[in-house]
């Protein structure tokens, strides 16, 4: 027999939840209860909310360390251009997001942490109407930040080429709640015992990877990544080149094929999570020397020293 719960007994059963991951999960805003939530058992979102049954929704990640925001100012403005892309108002301006953002992180108590914004299309019917929902809403959750393994940097990591078709350009440049795509590519990566797959477009152009860029360096040291029509805008990729050119190198935005990945000096993956990792692999090819590059190397180093003490960090 299934029981019927009232609220005394959904208490119970919610405190009754097994999730490995609960201990990971440090605070939660949401609009839609009007306050902030330390209780992973209550860490949730309406069933009818649009971005759970559609998608439709908006998202952004970002990190902190040393009680710092990396990169806020340019994660926020990419989610308001995202939401403007499909319609989507957002309730608050930069400066309130940013208020709930940190006052959500201290609540958190975390030097480090990984944030995620969701900005959905709100409650509302089960319809594919996003006219039927209520309002748009904003949840904010803080979690443990996870980086990669040391020996990863050290040794380089391992990329093939994906087979589920990229998304066209107009969803490439929108970071959706629909990630399913993405979703269908990590599982590759994880099947096939890679690190990361890339996406090659109907043109043979390289376009990126689950939720990271891909860069190379090529034979004159230029650092090249993809168009930003095939791609989702990197922060950290942009700051990274930022980073490069004030170090004196040269950056290029233009398609990039799998000839060009293999004749390069040395490639790379970045993301917020991530940094900059170097790539030694694509399928049975080594790129490079098969080790990790030593420009690739001075641009981690780079961006590490400016996540700890420059100018893009925001103070919680």
């Amino acid at each position: 027999m299934i029981p019927i719960l009232d609220e005394k007994h959904l208490s119970a059963a919610l405190a009754k939840q097994v999730n490995p991951f609960f201990n990971d999960y440090f605070a939660f805003y949401s609009s839609w209860l009007g306050g902030i939530i330390k209780n992973p058992h209550l860490m949730t979102v309406p069933i009818d909310d649009h971005m759970v049954h559609r998608g439709d929704g908006v998202f952004e990640a970002m990190k902190a360390e040393g009680r710092a925001v990396y990169l806020m100012d340019e994660h926020l403005q990419r989610l308001f251009n995202s939401a403007e892309k499909i319609a989507l108002q957002s309730p608050y301006d930069m400066a309130s997001l940013k208020k709930i953002i940190l006052t959500t992180l201290k609540a958190a108590d975390q030097p480090e942490a990984a944030i995620r914004l969701f900005l959905s299309r709100g409650p509302g019917n089960f319809s594919a109407n996003p006219y039927d929902a209520v309002s748009p809403q904003l949840y904010v959750i803080i979690h443990r930040l996870c980086p990669p393994d040391a020996e990863k940097y050290q040794d380089g990591v391992l990329i093939g080429k994906s087979y589920i078709p990229p998304k066209p350009s107009w969803m490439a440049q929108i970071k959706s709640c629909n990630y399913l795509a993405n979703v269908l590519m990590k599982k590759e990566s994880v099947d096939r015992q890679l690190d990361f797959v890339i996406g090659i477009n109907e043109l043979g152009h390289i376009t990126e990877c689950a939720t990271e860029n891909i860069m190379i360096i090529d034979k004159d040291e230029t650092i090249v990544y993809p168009e930003f029509d095939l791609i989702l805008r990197g922060t950290t990729m942009v700051r990274t080149c930022e980073l490069a050119e004030q170090y004196g190198l040269k950056t290029l935005a233009k398609a990039i094929t799998v000839d060009d990945l293999l004749s390069a000096k040395e490639a790379m993956i970045t993301g917020t999570s991530l940094n900059v990792l170097p790539v030694v692999k694509y399928e049975q090819n080594f790129i490079g020397n098969g080790k990790p590059g030593a420009i690739t190397q001075k641009l981690n180093k780079l961006l590490c020293e400016d996540i700890k003490s420059g100018p893009k960090r925001t103070v919680y």
